[in-house]
């Protein structure tokens, strides 16, 4: 069965959407909104344990993929074939957190910090509901690793003999597509910023709230 993403829609008109890319600052304004006005914040990285006690490889063949019996190949594979594999990973966790978010209350409001395929959001939200929030080439490339979340998954490449050299190449994966990933935010038709040395965390909540109608 398939549901209709107009139906989708009328069900999530509570939801709200911070998206976008890595280190653009979705966490700290997600926890932000749900401090300061009572949001319910749903991470989407938070639940991928729960998603894959769900998984089919042949319904999430991206998801699907096996990487524990080989993880220093996983890590070495080519950096395009990577990077498609992420993409496909997160069209997949996509129906997952859909799937959450139409579980959650009706009655309360919630904030989504996480990374939703900009078409889908077009189809299940409206344009006062979605905020992008992304962080340009040399910035994301510099602090990809810093976050307490990712610094497992760093600690782990270093740990190979070749560890310098995996990490090498997990960056590259990680940045080959940054050009078009930005076209795609600024040409979404979404309310977007774009992060900035001079930023303060006041001056990007202020432009979230007045976008979401809190101010």
């Amino acid at each position: 069965m398939k549901i209709a993403n107009n139906i989708i829609k009328e069900h999530l008109k509570n939801v709200y959407f911070l998206c976008g890319g890595a280190y653009g600052g979705k966490t700290t304004m997600a926890k932000l909104l749900e401090e300061k006005h009572g949001f319910i914040r749903y991470r989407q990285g938070d639940h991928e344990d729960e998603y894959s006690l769900i998984v089919d490889p042949k319904e999430q063949p991206a998801m699907g993929l096996d990487r524990s019996s080989d993880w220093h190949g996983y890590f070495a594979q080519p950096p395009r074939k990577y990077a498609d594999w992420m993409k496909a990973s997160l069209q997949e966790e996509a129906e997952f957190t859909i799937a959450d978010l139409l579980a959650r209350p009706r009655d309360k409001r919630v904030i989504v910090d996480g990374i939703i395929p900009i078409e889908l959001l077009k189809e299940i939200s409206d344009y006062d509901h979605v905020f992008l929030l992304f962080a340009p080439d040399e910035m994301k490339r510099k602090h990809y690793f810093d976050r307490a979340d990712k610094d497992e998954v760093y600690q782990f490449i270093l740990s190979f003999p070749d560890g310098e050299e995996l990490l090498k190449n997990v960056n590259e994966a990680l940045n080959i597509d940054n050009d078009s990933e930005r076209q795609m935010f600024i040409n979404s038709g979404f309310k977007y910023k774009e992060r900035s040395e001079d930023d303060t965390v006041e001056r990007t909540l202020h432009m979230i709230e007045e976008h979401f109608g809190l101010v």
